[in-house]
């Protein structure tokens, strides 16, 4: 019985370790903005961030994603894709608030514009470069620029963990 105890004791120890190592992690990463965010994306991209906000929707189709909005400013809102955290979040959670972790990641919203800007002047379009894949949002706003388009580009955030206040 006195092993059994000295083994619970240790686990705990151990356990309470490692939970302190995450939150002293967690505490490690710079919690932004909003508005900083969604203003210059590329420069966060692919970053992990924190932010903290409020829940104004819950995706009701399809539960893999929600907006969170600013606490203060202009009600601006980021999308947060939910992935395996999807069966965590229900509708009840909208209006309240939540600190997030996450993945910073972003999408050229207007590709189909470079496509539509590869067709000749006479109506005859490209063949060899169809469909125009682009390796990353870097690489798909350098084809844009050399068309002479603005790229429109999203953010949204991946989330790795997060907390309801």
């Amino acid at each position: 019985m006195k092993r059994f105890a000295l083994a619970l004791v240790a686990g705990l120890f151990f356990f309470a370790c490692g939970q302190q190592t995450a939150t002293q992690e967690e505490a490690a990463i710079e919690t932004y903005q909003i508005a900083e965010l969604i203003s210059n994306p590329m420069e966060f991209e692919e970053q992990e961030v924190r932010i903290e906000g409020i829940i104004n929707h819950i995706c009701r189709h399809s539960g893999d994603k929600m907006r969170v909005a600013e606490l203060e400013g202009e009600g601006l809102s980021i999308q947060v894709m939910l992935g395996e955290f999807a069966s965590q979040f229900s509708p009840e959670f909208e209006g309240q608030e939540i600190v997030l972790t996450g993945i910073l990641k972003t999408v050229v919203r207007n590709l189909d514009a470079l496509e539509e800007a590869h067709v000749h002047a006479e109506g005859e379009a490209h063949d060899h470069e169809e469909g125009h894949e682009c390796e990353s949002t870097t690489e798909a706003i350098e084809k844009m620029k050399a068309a002479g388009i603005d790229p429109d580009i999203a953010a949204f955030i991946e989330i790795t963990s997060f907390e309801i206040k």
